[in-house]
């Protein structure tokens, strides 16, 4: 009878194998994680400079247009409650527009500009967007944007959830 010779185990086992494969999904998941609040961070990051952009409009027609922000026309407007187009359009005017239908003109174009970029759901710039311009005296300006997005919310007693929630955006400016 001949006796074998045991030669020293080498290569990995079954279960070294599967630990591995187990740590390494571990991370794979941590990864994908990070990459998702990474892609909601991008988005967020995104929507506020589309509220930039609509609050730097109004702020240059504004500016553009001293006499009418001395008059009060930009003190209080709102674009929930802009719907009618104005009577001239300045755009199309050949022989131009004074000051009054210029401000007119220019904060129906603002609202129009807040509305279109509300509704273009394909891109889905600024949902649910709101604007809004006040000012106690004639100089100082505050102009605000709010939209739909979603946060991460934690109430008492359950764990964190995903809600729709409004963010806001506001900039405040001097005119003279």
């Amino acid at each position: 009878m001949r006796l074998i010779k045991q030669l020293p185990q080498s290569g990995f086992t079954l279960l070294e194998v599967m630990i591995a494969v187990a740590i390494l999904a571990v991370g794979m998941l941590g990864i994908a994680g990070l990459h998702i609040v990474s892609l909601e961070n991008t988005n967020d990051a995104f929507l506020r400079s589309q509220a930039v952009t609509i609050s730097q409009d109004i702020i240059e027609r504004m500016r553009s247009n001293r006499e009418q922000v001395r008059a009060g026309t930009f003190n209080s407007l709102s674009t929930d409650n802009i719907s009618n187009a104005p009577e001239v359009n300045c755009s199309a005017n050949t022989t131009g527009c004074n000051n009054t239908q210029l401000a007119t003109f220019d904060i129906y174009q603002w609202a129009l500009t807040v509305q279109t970029v509300n509704d273009d759901n394909k891109r889905r710039q600024l949902p649910e967007a709101t604007a809004t311009v006040t000012s106690d005296d004639s100089q100082l300006f505050e102009v605000k944007i709010k939209w739909q997005t979603k946060q991460w919310v934690k109430e008492t007693d359950t764990p964190f959830q995903r809600k729709a929630t409004k963010a806001n955006y506001s900039f405040k400016v001097a005119i003279n």
